[in-house]
């Protein structure tokens, strides 16, 4: 077999095991790797102020019952309880579950959260504060403060304070112990966020679903497949800026403000939940001062701009894996696109276009090439008589030849080489992007409900068969008739893959191959 046939021959077998790879070993990667200041005024975790005197609301009775309180923005529906002070249910009005009608919105909530617990194991989970507000309460203009208020223990009043903003989905969120003993109080504190994940249940399995943290500058997702048994756990140490749990499209986190070092243990509860707990700084509270720990939460969609308004790096939870450096771009190109034509699916014909004519010059350049090995053929197949029984004199002709005439015989596949990193990274941007989760074609009717998906009848990976077998007819062909069934073959494959690949993928491939007919048309006038 000579140097050009192993070349073809190589790169197709290359696209067939890297398209296996990333179907197959993309969703199994490697899990990613892996305090005190005494008696101060002020710390970096904390703020000590004079504690004001105790009033009767400060302290309920035990036999207080327990209360919802319901917030409601325009964009969520959310309930607070005063069992524990805590989140338990935060509905987005602008998702729902699925694309049914009768589908309701998206409930973020499935354990109450966070859960906090003081020095000596004190936790607040079952204990009843007192709200400041009853019933449900609109926000919807400027920030609203919900305060929960409770005694955990003789001397040791506990406060929440949410902030509650109209415009987004971080919410404000204020810890502070008023220590009214006659005695110090040496203060723990952690917080703890729990989420249903089924020792048995089955994620996705390309995108990752579970606990994670940013541990400085490096995104943590940990596989909870680690932690199959009740009571395994992993810890996580370092400058933590937010913990919580991620799924494919969503993000519920608290974040940690100005403590430089924390300390979040992973911890499989039982066979349905998993835990998170974040060991904050310890501090010693004089009688009579109180200890305030500024964090906040974030329970909302993993939408690009939406992370990066909310600041605190959230952006960093919305991650392509390896191809993330050309999934960003890709997705703030389709967004900012989308903003002028109000259709994703002509922001990804436009994208198309865009992306075509920064390719044009190899285009060209491939097709002279291609052009070129058409007419050195005869002079190759005198080679390969001449050298049929020696292949390393064969491959030194054949390389003489191609310097001779200026040719590269890889020449005619640099724009597909550079075509799979944007599919494969458009791939992740369209499974995993919320932008386009149950978004419709919008062009030419209903049929595609949503690009994030397969197109269920499989009309588009068909066509974009059928336009790669034009395409290629087109083409210069290579003179040798193995290397000609190699490059057939090459459509079927790549439509049997994209049967299952999401919609809006198999638009930007089919439009890609029909404007790279027209291009190959163009070229064949012009260079006739």
């Amino acid at each position: 077999m000579d140097m050009e046939k192993r070349t073809l021959l190589a790169f197709a077998i290359s696209m067939v095991i890297i398209s296996v790879w990333f179907l197959v070993m993309e969703p199994r990667r490697a899990e990613m790797q892996k305090q005190a200041p005494a008696e101060k005024p002020k710390t970096a975790a904390t703020t000590v102020t004079r504690a004001q005197p105790e009033t009767p609301a400060a302290v309920p009775a035990a036999s207080v019952k327990e209360e919802f309180i319901v917030t409601e923005t325009p964009l969520y529906r959310a309930a607070w309880s005063t069992r524990g002070g805590r989140l338990v249910s935060l509905k987005l009005k602008r998702y729902k579950e699925s694309l049914s009608e009768k589908s309701g919105p998206v409930e973020m909530i499935t354990s109450p959260m966070p859960n906090l617990a003081i020095t000596g194991g004190m936790s607040d989970e079952n204990l009843v504060y007192t709200a400041s507000a009853q019933g449900t309460v609109a926000v919807d203009r400027s920030p609203y403060q919900l305060t929960f208020t409770a005694q955990m223990a003789q001397g040791i009043i506990v406060r929440k304070v949410f902030t509650i903003d109209p415009g987004g989905y971080l919410i404000g969120y204020r810890n502070t112990v008023e220590n009214r003993s006659s005695t110090p109080l040496a203060l723990g504190t952690n917080l703890t966020l729990a989420d249903s994940f089924p020792v048995d249940g089955e994620g996705s399995q390309y995108t990752f679903e579970g606990p994670a943290l940013l541990n400085g500058k490096h995104l943590e997702e940990f596989k909870l497949s680690k932690i199959k048994k009740p009571g395994a756990y992993r810890e996580f140490s370092g400058d933590i800026k937010w913990f919580g749990f991620e799924d494919k499209y969503f993000l519920k986190a608290v974040i940690i403000k100005d403590v430089p070092q924390t300390t979040v243990t992973i911890r499989r509860t039982d066979e349905k939940s998993v835990s998170q707990t974040c060991t904050l700084p310890g501090v010693n509270i004089m009688p009579g001062y109180s200890q305030t720990q500024e964090l906040a939460l974030f329970v909302g969609p993993k939408v690009l701009g939406v992370l990066k308004a909310s600041g605190n790096e959230l952006n960093k939870a919305l991650d392509f894996g390896f191809f993330d450096i050309i999934a960003k771009p890709l997705l703030i190109s389709l967004n900012w696109i989308e903003k002028y034509v109000g259709s994703y699916g002509w922001a990804i014909i436009i994208l198309t276009f865009i992306i075509k004519i920064l390719l044009y010059p190899l285009t060209l350049k491939s097709f002279k090439s291609m052009k070129e090995l058409q007419k050195v053929q005869p002079l190759m197949k005198e080679i390969q008589q001449k050298y049929k029984d020696d292949k390393q004199k064969l491959n030194q002709a054949l390389m003489k030849l191609y310097q001779e005439h200026k040719i590269n015989p890889m020449g005619g596949c640099l724009p597909m080489l550079l075509q799979i990193p944007i599919l494969f990274a458009l791939y992740k941007v369209f499974l995993a992007s919320i932008e386009l989760r149950h978004t419709p074609f919008h062009i030419w009717g209903t049929w595609l409900p949503d690009l994030s998906a397969k197109d269920p009848y499989y009309i588009t990976p068909i066509l974009m068969g059928l336009s790669w077998f034009v395409q290629q007819k087109m083409t210069p062909a290579p003179g040798d008739p193995m290397q000609q069934k190699i490059m057939m073959f090459m459509p079927i494959v790549f439509t049997i893959m994209f049967l299952n690949f999401p919609s809006g993928l198999v638009i930007y491939w089919l439009v890609s191959n029909i404007l790279s007919i027209l291009q190959q048309a163009y070229i064949n006038r012009a260079h006739a």
